[in-house]
Formats: C-alpha cells, structure tokens, sequence
C-alpha cells in the first residue's frame, strides 16, 4: 500500500488535464527515450505540470529526440491527423511539413541563446482532411535543465491560433483598400473628419489636390488650411456636428492663398451604433470651370441683351417718322388714292419690321425666363378678333377669304392678353403669307374636355414630313427661294409654342404634305366666365390737346408734330432736354411726348425735373427703348404712359382723348 501511496505521489505531476493528462498518464513511456516518468528531470515534470493546469493552449518539446507533449487546449488546432499520434512523437517525424520553418526557432532556444517571439505568423498544417493557412501567435522559451550541456533540456510552446482574427483583419483591410482605391478613382473629393476638432482620418487624391498639400492626416481642418475659418467653413463643419443635420453648399466660393475656387459639397454627419455624432463625412466637386462658364454665359447673355436693345432702339427711331409719315397719308382724305395706296404700303412694312424686332427681343428674354404674365380671365372670341383685327390689311392685300367657325357659348380661359394675340397673330400670319392669294383659311374655336383649341386651318404650301417635327424648332424655316419672298427669321413658331406652354397648353400641327395646306392647333386649359362686372363708358373726348414732343431724332419729332397738327392739337417741337425745360412754361404744354435717349439729359433727369414743378403734367415716354425694364423704370420715375416707337398712332389719340382730372389722368 505505501508503495502504491509512493508511485503515486511520485506521478502527481501527470494529474488532472482532461483528456491529454489522461492520454499522457497511459502512455507507454518506456517505449521512448524518456523511459519512465518516475525518472524524468525535475524541469521536465514542472513544466508538464504547468501545461496540464492552464487553459492556455501549450506545447513541450523535450530532449534530443524533441519528444513531445501538448494539453487539451492545444488538441483542439491540430485536427485527427496529429490526434493523439503526435504524443510522445518525435518533433522533427510530427512536423515534417513546416519543419523547415520552426526547426531554425527550435534550434535556437536549445542552444542557449533566448526566446522566440511570432505575432500572428502564417504556419500552413495539414488537418480536417486539407492543408491550411493557420496564424498564430507564439512563443517559443527554454526550459532550463542543468544536466543539458547547453543548460537548456526542452522547448516550452505558448501558443495561440490566431486565423480567425487575422482572415478578419486582412478582410477588413481589402475592403478598405478596395473603398480607398473607389475613393481615390471618383471625380469628387472625399475625407473623413474625426471629433469636435474636424481631424483628418482620410483624405483621397482629389482632396489633397484642392488643398494642394498631402501632410494632412491627423491634423486638424483649421491647421491644415486655416484661411477658411474666416470664410465660415469651420462654423458650417462645427453646426453639422452639433445638430447631426447635414449641409449642402452649392458653388461655394472658396479662397485659398490667392485662388478663388468654387464648390458643390456635402457635409455628412457619421453616427455611432448609439446615434452620437463621431466625425463627418465630406464629398464634393471643384465646379469652378461651371461657374466661370456660367458667369462667362451670363455677361454674354447680359451683352447680348444690351446689344439687342440698342439695335431695337437704333431701328426704331428711324421706323418712327416712316411711321408717321404713313399715317398722315392715310388720313388724308384730299390726297390722291395713289398716296393713300403709299400710306397702306409704308404702314404695313413698318408693322412688319416692328414685329421681326419684337420677335427677337422676345426669343431672348423667353429663353431667359424673363417673360411675366399678366394673367385674366379672357374671352377666346376677343383674342381671335383682335389678331384677325391686326391682319386685316394683309388679308385683303392677298384676298384671303377668313372663315370664323365659333363656340355656341362663350369659352374663356386664362391668360395674358397681349401673349396670347401675339401666338395667334403669328400663327394666322403664316397662313395668310403661306397661302397663295384667293386662298382660304379656317378658324375655328371648340372645347375638348377641359382644354379649348383654337383650329387654323388653310390651303396653302403645306408643310412636309419631315419638316412637321422641326417647325416649333428656333431658326428652322421651310425651304426658301433666293428671293425670300415671305421673309421671317424662323423664331416666330418657337415663340408661340414658348408662350403656349407657359400658359398650361400646348401647340401642334399637321399636314398632308407640301401643296395640301396646313392645320395649327392652340390648346389652352378652359375656366370658368368671370362674375358680370359693370362697364363703365369710355370717357374719350374728341379734343384737341397742347402737346409738346421732345425728342432729338429731328426727323421723328418733326414727323410727330406734322401728325399731331393734322389732328388739330397746338404743338411745340424741341431737340434737346435743356431746350423743353426752357419753354415749357411759357408753351403751358397739358401733355409732353418726351424721348428716353437725349444727348444732353436723359428723358427720366427730364422727368423728374417737370414734375417737381408741376405734377397735372402728364408724360408720355416715346422711345426706342421698349425692354421691361425701360417700362419699369419709366414708371417709377412717373410717366403716366410708355409707348415704344414707331407708336401705334390710335394708341397714342386714346390718349390725347382720355378726359384729365385735376390731379392728372
């Protein structure tokens, strides 16, 4: 018994271990170069106590023969091929397969000369049927043994298998290096700011070439580029980090050093799994060539716009007493038919002029959106009348017979007067000229559903196929002969189809080829009759004024006044803005026709001057200069009418017919 009770407390290192302190107590050890335990060195049986009392995975190499030993933990990284065969295996026989890897380490620690140490290192081992790449990291340390000529008897092995983390690590880094490579190959520029302090985490290529710097990383934005604390950029950065909101900036402009650049960007917040605010994202683009190109656009459109008002103004003038002079032989009844026919004549070409002027100032301010409507419920039967009204003469000239095929009620739609005769004027006028004299051409006004179309039907030249999809296109026009007998400058259908679509509706036409005629269809949404308001009769009396024209065209203010005395107003005629200040009182003029362009004051200086004498004057701007904004400013002055040359003469007689109270008109 006490012989049992002695083996037994000379074995207790072996105790416990699980499985492996059972395996390692009944194995044959006499079979090995150790022999039997009772006679192994005292080293050997610490360090074999210690690794069947941890949880730690670990390894013993011992002796000349590296036999070996390995605890539970460690059991579970090798698989069944090593399992249980590897114990008390020689170490050079187990491990053939990356010998050429751990032999070098192993015969370093038994020669004396320290430890090893390998942080996540790559030892492929065949198990579960298949060789794999296993990491680990490990420690390879002497176990001392005095009876060892090099003091050291074994290997101790303190090990962990680290593939798991290391495959989730080199994961992780090949997305972020693929999500770095898409960054740095995007157009826009991205970072990553991290903490209230706007550090950089990330910065991809493009970034750094805005800066024009690339030591950025983990300094602050103010640090890197302090210029753009006073631009507000910081500020802009420190709100989206407080609110968590983000903020878009759109052509920002942005100075660094001496360059001004312009940028499209966002700052978006980046949440924690807790909803807090940790950094924020920054995307965007360098847009300056867009805003250059844009401003450069714009002073283009801005120069395009002066030019085309002064030509308008230049091709005014000299229209305003060809004008006049037109109308004085119209209304002459003691000239000859010959002079009437003259009068007609030169009257038509100035109405026709005047419109192609209209109609590129229109196409410019359309395309510019600086068309606004005057919208009112309007009748579609005084539309039609007042653009049939404005072609009678051309109708007749080419003896067109017009048939108006109208509603049975009254149909009403909401509009601008003025916008909408101008879209059926000119499609009426292109009957009229596109039709061959004694033609026909049809109207007709009907309601579909809730739109009403306005039908203009002829039997004119026709419109071709493939011309039908491009007459509504800026600058196309049908094919012309050399001489161009209809004119136009092919914007006129583009207008109409503009201003049409402004108003909710749309424009179309068909026809069946060239020589069959065409059909323009209006179609505008359709709204209720307004409430019957009470007319009040026009208070127009047929008087004579004192008129006085300022102007310094002498040709217009002379043609102007000849007109006027015809009438039988007292007229006064001057050239200058000095010249009318001066007789003005003494002429006691009632109305003053008064140009914008003078040379020596312009026509609002002028303005202002009379009326701060005498305010019952009422001033009537006649000038070349017809832009909305010319009104606008002519308003604001306080001109009580603004007409632009050549005037229609029956607009400027309601005028000088209207009764005047005390106060003006």
């Amino acid at each position: 018994m006490s012989q049992e009770l002695h083996a037994h407390s000379q074995l207790s290192f072996m105790s416990g271990g699980g499985e492996m302190g059972a395996l390692i107590r009944a194995h044959n050890w006499h079979a090995t170069p150790l022999g039997h335990p009772e006679t192994w060195p005292q080293p050997l049986k610490t360090s074999l106590r210690l690794l069947l009392s941890t949880g730690h995975p670990m390894f013993i190499w011992w002796g000349e023969e590296l036999t070996q030993f390995y605890n539970d933990a460690y059991r579970r990284s090798i698989g069944p091929e090593r399992h249980p065969s590897a114990l008390g295996q020689s170490g050079q026989a187990c491990w053939a397969e990356i010998w050429p890897i751990i032999e070098p380490q192993i015969t370093k620690v038994l020669a004396g000369k320290g430890h090893t140490w390998n942080e996540n290192q790559l030892v492929p081992i065949t198990r579960n049927g298949k060789r794999e790449d296993v990491y680990w990291t490990y420690s390879y340390g002497p176990i001392d043994d005095p009876q060892s000529s090099t003091g050291v008897g074994g290997v101790l092995v303190v090990c962990s298998e680290t593939t798991e983390q290391v495959l989730a690590e080199q994961t992780m880094k090949a997305a972020e290096a693929r999500w770095r490579s898409l960054f740095d190959q995007t157009p826009s520029f991205m970072c990553v700011l991290q903490g209230p302090e706007h550090r950089f985490e990330y910065a991809n290529r493009n970034y750094l070439k805005v800066l024009g710097i690339h030591d950025i990383l983990g300094k602050t934005v103010a640090e890197v580029v302090p210029e753009v604390v006073a631009q507000g950029f910081i500020a802009l950065l420190d709100g989206v980090y407080q609110s968590g909101q983000s903020h878009h900036g759109v052509a920002a402009p942005l100075y660094l050093g001496s360059s001004l650049i312009y940028l499209d960007f966002i700052y978006q917040p980046i949440l924690t799994a807790e909803g807090e605010v940790s950094g924020i994202f920054v995307e965007g683009n360098d847009v300056t060539e867009r805003v250059l190109a844009s401003k450069s656009l714009q002073e283009e459109h801005r120069r395009k716009d002066e030019f085309l008002a002064m030509l308008a103004h230049e091709l005014r003038n000299p229209l305003a007493p060809i004008r006049n002079v037109s109308e004085m032989l119209t209304q002459s009844a003691q000239q000859e038919p010959k002079l009437q026919h003259l009068g007609s004549l030169l009257a038509r070409q100035v109405t026709h002029l005047t419109h192609l002027m209209d109609d590129l100032l229109d196409i410019s301010r359309i395309s510019q959106d600086r068309i606004t409507l005057q919208l009112e419920t309007l009748s579609i039967s005084k539309i039609v009348n007042m653009a049939l009204e404005s072609l009678q003469c051309a109708i007749a000239l080419k003896k067109h017979k017009v048939k108006l095929i109208d509603s049975v009620q009254p149909i009403f739609v909401n509009g601008d007067m003025t916008r909408l005769v101008q879209c059926l004027t000119n499609v009426l006028n292109n009957a009229v000229k596109y039709t061959p004299n004694d033609g026909e051409i049809t109207i007709q006004i009907a309601t579909n559903a809730d739109m009403t179309d306005i039908t203009v039907t002829d039997n004119g030249c026709g419109i071709s196929p493939d011309m039908q999809s491009k007459v509504f296109e800026l600058f196309i026009q049908a094919k012309q002969t050399l001489d161009r007998s209809q004119g136009g400058l092919g914007i006129g259908l583009n207008i109409v189809q503009r201003l049409v679509q402004m108003h909710g509706g749309n424009v179309t036409v068909s026809s069946e080829g060239l020589g069959c005629g065409s059909c323009f269809c209006i179609s505008l949404p359709t709204v209720n009759a307004p409430q019957q308001v009470k007319k009040q009769p026009d208070n127009y009396q047929n008087i004579t004024r004192r008129i006085l024209v300022v102007d310094d065209n002498k040709d217009s203010a002379d043609t102007m006044s000849e007109l006027l005395k015809y009438q039988g107003h007292s007229v006064a005629t001057v050239y200058t803005a000095q010249h009318a200040l001066d007789v003005i009182d003494d002429f006691a003029a009632e109305i003053i026709l008064l140009d914008i362009g003078l040379p020596d004051m312009n026509g609002y200086e002028v303005a202002r001057h009379i009326l701060s004498k005498n305010k019952k004057l009422v001033l009537v701007a006649l000038t070349g200069y017809g832009q909305a904004e010319d009104v606008r400013k002519a308003k604001e002055v306080g001109f009580d009418f603004h007409f632009t040359k050549p005037v229609n003469f029956a607009d400027l007689s309601r005028v000088f017919s209207t009764s005047f109270s005390s106060e003006g008109p």
